[in-house]
């Protein structure tokens, strides 16, 4: 009787960490998702400050073009990270791992916060890159870049909450 109750606690904990090998891939691929997302609303960024130092409005549209595109991919990314988020969130669940599922909810919100933000960013660059008007252009930018820090910003408060989920996780039995 000692040894298959020894087996079954054997084969429970086995469970139990290819459970957490579950959730630690769920953030992981959060994370990189979300260090992509990062990495093209920079890029727009860059494009954003090409805009302003451009000569003709030409050339203003196509970086706003180009800011717009690679907004497009942020959000598309900050997406992917929110729904490993919840994934891990849900894997954590299954765990009883309560910390590590608050964490990883919140890193979902803040992804998904960021989305909307890169949304918003995408609006006003496809009106700058439409628009004849230099100070429309001009006005649509200010609001583009200012979405894109927001959705930056909700990127690195996710990411953090991903490192908390992680070490939540390490901390859980």
């Amino acid at each position: 009787m000692k040894k298959i109750l020894i087996l079954i606690t054997l084969l429970g904990n086995g469970i139990c960490l290819a459970q957490k090998d579950e959730v630690y891939d769920e953030l992981e691929s959060s994370f990189s998702y979300a260090q992509q997302s990062a990495s093209y609303a920079n890029d727009a960024l860059d494009y954003i400050k090409k805009c302003y130092s451009a000569d003709n409005l030409d050339d203003i549209q196509y970086y706003a073009r180009k800011a717009k595109n690679e907004i497009d991919d942020a959000k598309s990314q900050a997406s992917y990270a929110s729904s490993d988020a919840s994934d891990a969130e849900d894997e954590a669940y299954d765990i009883d791992c309560d910390d590590a599922e608050d964490d990883a909810d919140d890193a979902e919100s803040y992804f998904y916060s960021a989305q909307s933000d890169f949304d918003d960013a995408y609006t006003y660059l496809r009106r700058a890159e439409y628009s004849d008007d230099t100070d429309d252009i001009e006005y649509d930018l200010r609001r583009a870049k200012s979405a894109i820090e927001d959705g930056l910003n909700d990127i690195n408060y996710g990411l953090s909450d991903l490192n908390d989920a992680v070490d939540e996780l390490n901390d859980c039995n």
